[in-house]
């Protein structure tokens, strides 16, 4: 595109000479003979070149020795708003980046500016000028080009190659420029990596416009919440990040904390109101990392453990954060090999009815202990573990498989829990064919789909109801129940009982552990088996350990207890011996 005006110099500059030729021709032929017909075609051939120069859609411009213009076409008066500049010191042409008035020699080419008037756009304009033949001296025929279409198009190229095109942020690339400067300024400053939380959820809810507008209003304000020497980028998806130049580890916290209340008021979009929060990790420069690498992958840590701590959190970078990093990644690739190894086992908690004192059900609980690590790996990082190593699906299928093969091994012996009940991750329930899946191992192992329970998350009516609602009304035309689990630790409410088809509500070990003193949890366990029974819901107390919190459980109306006081976890083998002698109904044991 560069070499595009210099073409079109190049013709109308052959046309140009063409024109003067002629002119040349009608002056000598006038001398000779002016009577004669030569003088005429020589006049009329003039004043036909004339006509293509006064048409011809480049400016063309004749000047004498001193600048003056001598010729100026219709293009060329166009160009500066009809009329004509009397000459070239006269046009209002700039030098372009530079100050002062524009000249140009003959067997030059370059480009100038003419600034806007009366409201218009300033032009750019490609300038070559050639040597013309004038009386009392040389003069110059210049060929003007407007570029400015060109320069602009050229301009939003180069943006988009620093800038990203949705949110007009600057882009990865043009972060990674801005990084290093960061990381190697002796001034310091601070990185702040931010992702949105739940964005994907909200994404997959309500579509992709939605998301974009989503996406443009948080850059938007993030632009307001930082101060204007600072850079905020966006790296991708819903990954955004601040650089703030020379701002020390005292800025950290306000920095993020004027973030997180502009990204707070929710966004009123097609009658819905979104909220918009982030998880943010911070790093300091130098202290964290004296190269552009080093200070992201400490900014990247410290935004881990905010997701880790519930998200929508602030985490600063600690040196600490890379040996639990390297923890983590040792336990990821320990779980992923176990997997493969057979090392998981499952194991069983009881389910007792108080008033009754039988067994009802019990839970599959994963339990495992690692060859390579020489432990057993407690409960509250095996999750953890294989959501890092991308392996969830496959540890919700293992205990699928494992839960109806002891199904299948039970058969009706009356010691024997009715219903054993697995906990299954959001992300198989997103699955279209999962529920698909269930009803296939059932079949295939003989087990009544009713006896086999699936445990949601507690969270899920919040962020991911509307992408699963489809497999879990397809799980109950299979006929399995599905309960509640970890109900009333803070994501949802009674209000979202109404959307999920349950049939169980788990109440939240934090409940139970607060009863019967704390004035608050009895409120919660009362509204609960209030709603709970007139929805026909069954409850469930999880995690009682004392006969005082199995009190408060019964006298609310809630009868149905799992916890250390009925049973802890254990081998199947233990809770169902694999015995011929069956005890007698009523007399299951449940204690240990």
């Amino acid at each position: 595109m560069a070499g595009l005006p210099a073409v079109w110099a190049a013709a109308f500059f052959a046309l140009a000479m063409a024109a003067a030729y002629a002119g040349s021709l009608a002056r000598i032929a006038k001398r000779a003979c002016p009577s004669c017909t030569a003088v005429r075609a020589a006049t009329e051939s003039e004043l036909a070149m004339r006509g293509l120069l006064e048409h011809a859609p480049v400016g063309i411009w004749q000047l004498d020795a001193a600048g003056s213009t001598v010729f100026a076409n219709s293009r060329l008066r166009a160009l500066f708003g009809g009329r004509a500049p009397a000459g070239l010191r006269q046009s209002g042409l700039q030098r372009n980046g530079g100050d002062g008035p524009f000249d140009i020699a003959p067997g030059e080419e370059r480009e100038a500016v003419l600034p806007g008037a009366d409201g218009r756009e300033a032009l750019r304009l490609q300038v070559a000028a050639t040597p013309w033949p004038a009386e009392g001296g040389a003069g110059r025929l210049l060929s003007v080009l407007d570029v400015t279409p060109l320069r602009r198009a050229q301009a939003r190229v180069e943006h988009l190659t620093e800038h990203d095109a949705l949110t007009g942020l600057a882009n990865r690339e043009a972060f990674g420029c801005a990084l290093g400067a960061l990381a190697g300024a002796a001034s310091g400053g601070l990185l702040l990596l931010l992702d949105l939380d739940h964005f994907r959820s909200a994404n997959e809810r309500f579509g992709h416009v939605v998301g974009d507008r989503l996406l443009r209003e948080a850059a938007e304000r993030l632009r307001g919440a930082v101060r204007p020497s600072d850079m905020v980028c966006r790296l991708g998806a819903d990954e955004f990040a601040v650089l703030a130049f020379e701002a020390g580890p005292e800025s950290a916290l306000p920095l993020a904390g004027r973030v997180r209340s502009a990204l707070r008021p929710p966004l009123r979009l097609d009658g819905l109101d979104l909220s918009i929060s982030a998880s943010i990790g911070i790093a300091t420069a130098p202290r964290d990392g004296r190269d552009g690498p080093a200070l992201l992958r400490a900014a990247e840590l410290a935004l881990h453990e905010a997701k880790a701590n519930g998200r929508n959190a602030v985490c600063l970078f600690e040196p600490q954060m890379r040996e639990r990093h390297e923890q983590r990644a040792a336990l990821r690739e320990a779980f992923v090999e176990a997997l493969e190894r057979g090392e998981l086992e499952i194991h069983l908690q009881p389910q007792q009815d108080m008033e009754r004192q039988v067994m009802v059900g019990a839970e599959a609980l994963i339990r495992w202990k690692s060859s390579r690590l020489g432990r057993w790996v407690p409960p509250g990082e095996i999750l953890p573990a294989a959501n890092e190593g991308g392996v969830i699906q496959r540890l919700d299928r293992f205990v699928l498989q494992r839960a109806v093969a002891l199904l299948a091994e039970w058969g009706d012996r009356p010691d024997a829990p009715a219903t054993l009940a697995i906990n299954i991750s959001v992300s198989s329930l997103h699955d279209p064919g999962f529920a698909g899946e269930v009803a296939q191992a059932l079949a295939r192992a003989g087990v009544a789909p009713e006896r086999l329970e699936i445990e949601i998350p507690e969270d899920l009516a919040i962020r991911d109801l509307p992408g699963v609602q489809k497999t879990l009304q397809a799980l109950r035309e299979v006929g399995v129940p599905l309960a509640l689990d970890d109900f009333g630790g803070g994501h949802s409410g009674l209000p979202h009982v109404v959307r999920l088809p349950v049939q169980r509500l788990k109440l939240d070990r934090s409940i139970v552990a607060g009863l019967p003193e704390d004035a608050k949890a009895l409120a919660v366990l009362r509204a609960t088996i209030s709603l709970a029974r007139g929805m026909g819901i069954e409850v469930v107390g999880e995690g009682v350990e004392t006969e005082a919190q199995a009190f408060a459980l019964r006298r609310a109306g809630c009868h149905v207890m799992q916890g250390w006081l009925v049973a802890r976890p254990m081998a199947p083998e233990l809770l169902v011996p694999p015995s011929l002698a069956l005890p007698a109904p009523g007399a299951q044991r449940v204690r240990a």
